[in-house]
């Protein structure tokens, strides 16, 4: 069985090479769409096309970045539009899979009674050696993802903005499709590495940059709720590891 990776991208030059080489290991082809970015994401794309199983497509998104006037799931159906494999996984750029993944995928994509898996979801946040937790009021950090399915089954996004909602087809509730839990994590690397913030990515007032300037603040105290963090003891993907090795040399 084949497994197609989907992502949109936007102005990401620091993870375009550590995703393309950490998805690698597992997908058959990537499947990748620029909205249009101006640090060289696309041309960085491009040169990639020879080394990775690598589709690469351009749809421009207009309006303000990270906000209701994307038209996100237009994007994302595209991608999946496109997709050739068994399997469809929506791995954003800046997610890395737990390195035993590839291992594993044989198995979870082997399973006849399972459309959907979803799996733990890890965020970093300020650096790679910081976790982000659940906190009363804000937990939506430290939960399971839905991050692969089934492409015969015909899922695709809901018709919404940003942050749009997978769905089964004629509206059908994924929850209401098999599915089961994987222990393999997702690494989320927004927050820990490169820029560490977007332009207009503050829409929840987390780090103190409501004009989208200036440096973000991670020990700002947000008004609604606490945001808890934990140390992180477990083993970066091979990867990221090897980024970090140059970034301190």
């Amino acid at each position: 069985m084949k497994l197609s990776v989907i992502v949109p991208v936007l102005n990401e030059v620091t993870f375009v090479p550590l995703y393309l080489e950490s998805v690698a290991a597992f997908a058959d082809e990537i499947i990748m769409a620029d909205g249009g970015s101006t640090d060289g994401t696309a041309e960085l794309i491009d040169g990639f096309r020879r080394q990775y199983p690598i589709k690469f497509f351009t749809m421009r998104q207009t309006g303000l970045p990270y906000s209701e006037d994307w038209n996100e799931s237009l994007v994302r159906n595209f991608l999946i539009e496109q997709a050739s494999g068994d399997w469809i996984m929506n791995l954003d750029i800046d997610e890395m899979m737990e390195d035993r993944f590839r291992e594993d995928l044989p198995e979870l994509m082997g399973s006849e009674n399972v459309d959907i898996y979803q799996f733990p979801f890890v965020n970093f946040w300020k650096d790679p050696w910081t976790l982000r937790v659940n906190s009363p009021g804000d937990e939506r950090w430290s939960n399971d993802i839905t991050r692969m399915w089934r492409a015969s089954r015909g899922i695709r996004y809901r018709d919404e903005k940003h942050h749009c909602t997978l769905q089964g087809p004629g509206g059908v509730n994924i929850w209401n499709i098999p599915r089961a839990r994987s222990d393999v994590k997702v690494y989320h690397y927004h927050y820990a590495i490169g820029k560490r913030i977007k332009f207009n990515d503050n829409r929840r007032g987390d780090v103190n940059l409501f004009q989208n300037e200036g440096d973000a603040d991670w020990n700002f105290t947000h008004s609604e709720y606490a945001i808890s963090t934990a140390a992180f003891v477990g083993q970066h993907p091979a990867v990221i590891r090897r980024y970090l090795r140059k970034q301190s040399n």
